[in-house]
Parts: structure tokens; C-alpha cells; sequence
């Protein structure tokens, strides 16, 4: 057989599931290589747990966060009473500028649950950024210690 019937030639099935479970292995085992390297030490973890303690502890948010979360959800509540309040009313509206008041009402209402929802959605964002930041840090901070206590090779 020559080299270009040799490679127009069909793999057998089996020969195509070895190297499949082949390929998988190697995956598998280069995913838990890559997991193993970028794993938390035991101390960094500690330290990563402390810091999260004394955010808790402070509510994890400046002296705003909390307020601003408040009034997105007070917003978004009162926007929502508005809008089912005109909308029973309108039913009972004969005349079309009665109506178009009240839908006007009701657009005021769905304005503020948009910015109740938004502010709320910001506070809690934050919050999260907050821990992603600080996790990532300390797990910056855990890699570059082996780096740092390694000699160069010009020692």
C-alpha cells in the first residue's frame, strides 16, 4: 500500500474509539493538572475566609450600598401598585382620554420598577464584584509565591 492509499484509507472503529479515549484521558488529565495549579493553598484559603469574615461582618457594603438596595426594591414595588392600581381603574373608564391618563400613570409606574429593578441590580452587582475581586487577588497572590521563592537560574 502506498503513503497516499494509507491515507485515504478509513480509520476502523476501533482504532477511531482508542484514539478518542486517548484524547479524553489526555483532557481529563490536563484539566486536572491546569485545576491543581491554580488550587488555593491551605493558608491562602484561611486568609481568603478572613477577609470575607470582616466583610460580613461590615454587611460587605459602604455606608450607601444597603440604602440604594432598599430604595431599588421600594421603587420597584411602588411602580408595580401603580401600574395595577390604573390598570382596575381603567377598566372602569368609558371616555378614551380617562384611559390614556391612566395608561400614562401606568408608564410612570413601569419607568420606576425599570430603575427600582436597576438600582438593585447595581447594589447586588457590587456586592459580587466585591468577592470576585478580593478572591482574585489572593489567588494572584497565591501563584506569585511560588514564583517569588524560586531562584532564578542566574543565582
Amino acid at each position: 500500500m502506498t503513503t497516499n492509499q494509507a491515507q485515504a484509507t478509513p480509520a476502523s472503529p476501533a482504532t477511531a474509539t482508542d484514539a478518542t479515549a486517548t484524547d479524553a484521558t489526555a483532557t481529563d488529565a490536563t484539566a486536572t493538572n491546569a485545576t491543581a495549579q491554580h488550587a488555593m493553598t491551605g493558608a491562602t484559603q484561611r486568609d481568603l475566609g478572613t477577609e470575607l469574615g470582616k466583610l460580613r461582618a461590615s454587611n460587605n457594603s459602604g455606608p450607601m450600598d444597603s440604602k440604594i438596595s432598599v430604595l431599588g426594591v421600594l421603587l420597584a414595588v411602588a411602580g408595580l401598585i401603580i401600574i395595577l392600581v390604573n390598570f382596575l381603574q381603567s377598566r372602569n373608564f368609558s371616555d378614551i382620554r380617562d384611559q390614556m391618563d391612566a395608561l400614562i400613570l401606568s408608564l410612570f409606574g413601569l419607568g420606576l420598577v425599570i430603575v427600582g429593578a436597576t438600582l438593585y441590580i447595581r447594589s447586588s452587582m457590587t456586592r459580587f464584584l466585591r468577592y470576585w475581586l478580593l478572591r482574585m487577588v489572593y489567588e494572584q497572590r497565591d501563584l506569585a509565591r511560588p514564583a517569588a521563592s524560586t531562584p532564578s537560574l542566574d543565582d
